[in-house]
Parts: structure tokens; sequence; C-alpha cells
């Protein structure tokens, strides 16, 4: 064993151990409640709401994924990716996610289908919205297990083989979301965002100043692989391209669940107004070190085809960086993967454990909620860690999967929030179109995609079917209502009119 294996060793038994410690601490301050276990009992506010939301999107998409696109593509990832995030992520995520705060708030809602369900006085919608929620989480959740395997078995030079690493990963994961619940995540967040940020920001400085410095590898890449400093023609940086990333991008945080419920589990209003600015900065501080890396890989590795270039970040570190960064950068990835999920895991068992188990089989959540909710996470994770073997794609093509599954929901869950004569009818029928439209562009050529990304096609189908199929319907004015007044009361900073909806109503602890 090298002293480099030797070194990984070491740091991953200490990361280990601070985040199962963390995970034993909030297991004996989570009270045994679901309102407490789920959502922390609506306390998160400050560093910690930032960290939370912020570490449950770096998923493995940004070691691997981004890095790995920025190495055939250049520069204009950072610009494809993150350009709708800079300018629209934070105002979605308040606009429209204070909103469905003040809705939560106000109803005890704690997942995103109780949220709609609600507004729609619908279980039906609820249980489509679960299903599209669970189905398209899933590969989001192997991503993470696959960049764990993968990172293990590089840096232990295969001592640790890929599937005993993504299994690894997946128990820890799995311990201090079944202890800690809400609270175990956030806490986590916290480290796991810290770790990351500083061995991205080490690693590039580091690199540059061993190979003469920042303008050196500018130079180096424009002598050498000039391409990755333009567009260059690529289909990818077509016009069609760039609006179909900035329409995936600029909702997809907001329809990701594990998102919503920790925009429910806020403290306050004032938390996610700083959330809102906080979050478009950290992201986009994060991703220019990863597609930095990305494409100074391309000159100091060159000749990667394919899902190869997913492991330039960890193959630089080998090269270019001290034996001890090799155990700062698996800690970095492990820290990623697990901020990330551990939130897809928590929300996923609270909606089970909300829109089915208690929904359909009449369990009392604040009796049963957090046993099934545990259950069905240990459930999920069996699952997914079978995925992650099969290694079906590469990781940036599932997370675009994933994502895009999630964000052809958002014309039903930005109209429920505005549009009155939007009634259930119309958005089944728009989840359901959304819902087949996905993995039909995705794995068939039957529709025209007139050189878009599936998300614009199958987004703007699912709009028109929701327009045309509720004006062709009976409205429901009174289950509008029911919302859309508390909504223009609160945030007119005036008295509630209208009582508190039976349906779905759930006080808080």
């Amino acid at each position: 064993m090298d002293s480099r294996t030797i070194v990984v060793f070491v740091v991953m038994a200490l990361y280990t151990l601070l985040v199962v410690g963390i995970g034993w601490v909030s297991q004996r301050q989570t009270k045994k409640t679901s309102e407490d276990y789920f959502l922390a009992s609506r306390s998160i506010s400050g560093f910690f709401l930032f960290c939370a939301i912020i570490g449950a999107n770096l998923s493995s998409f940004v070691m691997l994924g981004m890095p790995g696109g920025a190495y055939h593509n250049g520069f204009g990832m950072y610009g494809l990716i993150m350009g709708a995030g800079s300018f629209l992520i934070g105002f979605t995520t308040y606009y429209f996610g204070l909103r469905i705060w003040v809705l939560g708030k106000k109803f005890g809602y704690s997942t995103p289908s109780q949220v709609f369900g609600g507004r729609f006085n619908s279980d039906t919608v609820a249980l489509i919205m679960f299903i599209i929620f669970a189905v398209y989480t899933m590969p989001y959740v192997v991503t993470g297990q696959i960049g764990a395997g993968a990172g293990f078995e590089t840096f232990t030079n295969g001592i640790v083989p890929y599937w005993l690493g993504s299994l690894i990963i997946t128990v820890i994961v799995g311990y201090y979301v079944w202890g800690g619940g809400m609270r175990g995540t956030v806490l986590t967040n916290a480290l796991q965002v810290v770790i990351f940020a500083v061995f991205l920001l080490i690693a590039v400085v580091m690199i540059a100043n061993g190979q003469g410095g920042f303008s050196a590898l500018t130079e180096r890449v424009m002598a050498e692989q000039p391409h990755l400093l333009s567009r260059d023609g690529s289909p990818a940086f077509s016009w069609q391209g760039w609006f179909s990333q900035w329409l995936l991008f600029a909702f997809v945080v907001l329809s990701f669940p594990h998102v919503i419920l920790r925009l429910l589990a806020a403290k306050s209003s004032t938390v996610l107004r700083q959330n809102s600015v906080m979050y478009p900065l950290g992201m986009s501080f994060i991703y220019i070190l990863a597609v930095t890396l990305g494409v100074w890989g391309a000159v100091l590795i060159p000749g990667l085809e394919g899902a190869q270039s997913d492991n330039i970040v960890f193959m630089l570190t080998f090269e270019y960086l001290p034996v001890w960064m090799s155990g700062l950068a698996l800690a970095g990835l492990f820290a990623m993967v697990m901020s990330t999920m551990d939130a897809q895991l928590l929300t996923m068992s609270n909606m089970f454990t909300t829109d089915v188990i208690e929904k359909y089989f009449g369990k009392d959540k604040d009796i049963n909620g957090v046993f099934y909710g545990r259950v069905f996470v240990v459930v999920l994770l069996a699952i997914s860690y079978i995925v992650s073997l099969i290694r079906p794609a590469s990781v940036f093509e599932i997370a675009n999967l994933s994502f895009t599954g999630t964000v052809v929901m958002m014309p039903v869950i930005l109209a429920a929030l505005y549009w009155r004569r939007l009634n259930r009818y119309g958005a089944i029928s728009s989840l359901v179109a959304g819902a087949v439209l996905v993995p039909v562009y995705f794995f068939t050529d039957w529709l025209p995609d007139f050189g878009f990304l599936p998300v614009v096609p199958s987004m703007a189908i699912a709009a028109l079917v929701m327009v045309v199929v509720s004006l062709a319907t009976k409205p429901e004015y009174e289950n509008a209502d029911r919302h859309l007044d508390v909504l223009n009361d609160v945030l007119r900073k005036k008295p509630a009119k209208q009582p508190e909806p039976e349906y779905y109503t759930k006080k808080a602890e």
C-alpha cells in the first residue's frame, strides 16, 4: 500500500467518524415526532439553510459531470449551466418559494405533494406528483453512489473496489439520515459544503501555481485546445441548446422536492430572502472552479473520450497535487455526494410517509411516521445501490434525465400559485403528459425536437395541455381560492379572510 492510499484511508476514516458523530448527536436532539424529524420543527435559518439548500444540489454532477463536460466543451459549459442559475435561481427560489413557504406555514404542509394536492383538493394530484418525484429522484441518488464508488476505487488504486466504495457511502448516509432526520442532514450539509468548496479552491490555486500561473495555463489552452475558449459552432451551444439549458436550470432547483422541503423548513421569510442572494453566489463560485479544472484537464491530461472525462478532477489530483490532497479530494467528493443523497432520501421518505402510508393505509403520521420514513430510506437506498452497480450511463446524462423529469412539472407548480382557473383536470393531464414525454424524448426519436433538449418540447406540451384541459372543463374556484386568498392576504400583510381549509390541514406540533 503506497503513501497516497494510506493518506486516503486516514482522511476518510476521520471524515467518516466526524459525519457519524454529527449523526449521533442529531439523533439525540431529534424529537420523536414527524414535524421535528422531517422538518426540524421548521426552525432552519441563516447559514444552515444556505448550506442545506446549496448542499442538496452539490451532487457528483458538480465534481464529475461539470468538469467532464467542460473537458470537451470548454468554458462555455459555465454559461450554459450557470447563466440561468446566476440570474434566475435566486429569483425563482424566493419569489415562488416564498409562496410555497407561506402555504406550508399556514396549513401545516410538510411535502411538495401535500402543498399541491391541497391546492386542488385532490389525492390524485398528490399521488401523481409523489410518483414523478420518486421516479426522477432515484437517478439523482444513483449519481451519488456512482461518484462515491468511482472515487474510492480511483483513490485507493483498486484496493476498495467500485461496489464496496458505493456500499460504504450508502451505509454512512443511511445511518445519519435514519437517526438525525432533517436536523442531521442540515448539520452535516454545513460541514460538507465547507469541505467541498475548500478542496476545489485549493486545487485550482495549486495547479495554477504549479503550471506557471493562471495566465500561462490560459495561453496553453489557447495554443493546444482553442475550441475550449469559444463556442466553435458546437450543437451544445446552438441557440436552441442555450435556451434549453437556461430554461432547465432556471427552474430545476425549485422543482427539486428536496429543495421544496427545505423551503418549507425555513424559519422565516427573511431567511428565504437572504438565501435567494447567497445561493446563486455560492453556486456560481463553486461551478466556475469545477469548470476551470475541467478545461485545464484537457491540456494537462489530453485524449480522454466520453465518460472517461468524468474522472478528470481525480486524475489532476493524482498527477499535479501533493499526496495529502488526495485525501481531501475524496472527502470533498463524499461531502458533495452525501449532501445531496441525504436531502433526497429524507424528502422521499417524508413524502412516502405523508402521501402514501398516512393517506392510503390510515397510519397516524405522528405515531408511526418516523418508523415508516426510516424503513423507506433503507428500501430506497437498496434499490438505488443495485442500479448504481449497473452504471447505465454517464453522470451528466443521468443528471439531465433526472432534472428534466421534475422540471416538466413546473407549469403546474407555477400556475397553481397564481392562476385561479387552473383545476385538477388540467393539473393531472399536464403532469401525466410531462411524465410520458420525458422518456419518449430521451429514449426514442418518435417526436421532433427542433434542435432543443427534451425539456423544451416536453414542458411546452405539458403547459399547453394544462391550459386547454383547464379551460375545457368545469372551474374549481373554491379550491383555488383557499390558497390564493391566503397568499394575497399574507403577502399584502393583511389579515386572512378565509378560514383554514379542513382538507390536508395539519397543525404543527
